[in-house]
């Protein structure tokens, strides 16, 4: 099976020195968790240390398998780890209808959350959710399962803050003896409830903010953008459509299409008009619109409530499938690196090409990546 891979960050990051002088212009502006993934990619396969197997009869074979970065920004182990999430959650979620629904707000207030991440982003999954929370309790009498995505590029990989809500169609009632379908979600009524919700929220959690700016985003109401997607079928079907929303760069290395005299040319699908975008920026430009989309240390990207809070997860779930007939939550089981080796290229990497028996591990190396780069 071809497997196509495209150009790497790495690589774009790495060519002519263009992270060393990005930071030289930009350092004392770039936050430290950028240093820290942009650290763990340049490292990723290289600098982590290894395992080693050897093959156990008398040929002398052995090979190094490398650890990886892990981290979000790497495009290779941002797909590892979608692909361990959405297993995770194809066997969790109420395998009932969801529908997808992006709430948006206004382009003035991008900036603000720009300068404000931590409290910007929060405030912004937190409206979101329990705008739907409010609206299915008090308009419908239920709970539903609420899963939010919190996203801060658009296509382009311009800073645009909004947020992807998974609901289900349907949820609890509030005595909890049934469950209640419902597959109609007014987006009038939960864009009143979002605006006025983020609105108390910018007053309340951002200081100094500017009266007359925020009475101007109230003002704009096309701006305020709430969209009510398609209804998706089943559980499996909504975790591999959300997975694409999770757990890596903002930009996929196949949407990178050239990278020539330190122009990296990338594209993008423009639903409005229809047809697939090229820009073209300089390595400097790209680094520079790439950086803003890399969370903060610990920063939680997705987000769940309703049904899917931590704190009532389990007991919530257990009694709406029974309420269903849908029997006991499913198994699930993260691939190893090994089965993954063997799914992409239809072998296994731990068998000796020369006896065709299995390798055995003979050593484990960890370095310190992190003193290597100064971090503590």
């Amino acid at each position: 099976m071809e497997v196509v891979r495209g150009i790497s960050i790495n690589e774009i990051f790495q060519t002519n020195g263009n992270w060393l002088e990005f930071q030289k212009k930009f350092g004392s502006r770039i936050r430290p968790s950028v240093f820290v993934n942009v650290a763990k990619v340049f490292l990723c396969k290289t600098g982590f240390g290894y395992q080693e197997f050897t093959c156990p009869k008398s040929c002398g074979h052995s090979q190094r398998i490398p650890f990886t970065c892990k981290s979000r920004f790497c495009s290779p182990c941002g797909k590892v780890q979608t692909d361990n999430w959405c297993k995770k959650y194809e066997a969790t979620f109420l395998d009932v209808p969801y529908q997808h629904i992006v709430f948006t707000i206004p382009s003035l207030l991008w900036p603000i959350i720009q300068c404000n991440r931590q409290v910007g982003l929060n405030l912004l999954v937190k409206a979101a959710m329990q705008t739907v929370l409010d609206y299915t309790k008090n308009t419908h009498g239920y709970t539903p399962a609420v899963m939010a995505v919190i996203h801060t590029f658009g296509r382009d990989l311009k800073f645009n803050t909004h947020v992807h809500l998974l609901v289900s169609c349907g949820g609890l009632s509030k005595n909890k003896q049934k469950w209640i379908p419902n597959s109609y979600l007014h987006h009038k009524a939960l864009k009143t409830i979002w605006r006025t919700k983020i609105m108390a929220a910018f007053r309340e959690q951002i200081p100094n903010i500017s009266s007359k700016l925020l009475n101007q985003a109230y003002s704009s109401a096309q701006d305020w953008y709430v969209h009510v997607g398609k209804k998706l079928g089943s559980a499996k079907k909504v975790v591999k459509y959300i997975g694409r929303y999770t757990k890596r760069p903002a930009i996929a290395q196949t949407r990178i299409s050239s990278f020539e005299n330190n122009q990296v040319t990338f594209w993008y699908e423009d639903h409005k008009e229809k047809q697939k975008i090229n820009v073209t920026l300089s390595a400097q430009d790209f680094i520079k619109k790439l950086l803003p989309h890399i969370h903060d240390q610990n920063f939680k990207q997705i987000r769940y409530s309703g049904l899917l809070a931590p704190s009532i997860r389990t007991k919530a779930l257990s009694t709406a499938r029974f309420l269903l007939g849908k029997g006991k939550a499913q198994l699930w089981f993260i691939d190893s690196w090994r089965q993954r080796i063997k799914d992409l290229t239809d072998a296994d990497p731990l068998i000796c090409p020369n006896c065709q028996v299995e390798l055995q591990k003979t050593a484990t190396k960890f370095v310190s990546w992190r003193s290597i780069y100064g971090f503590t």
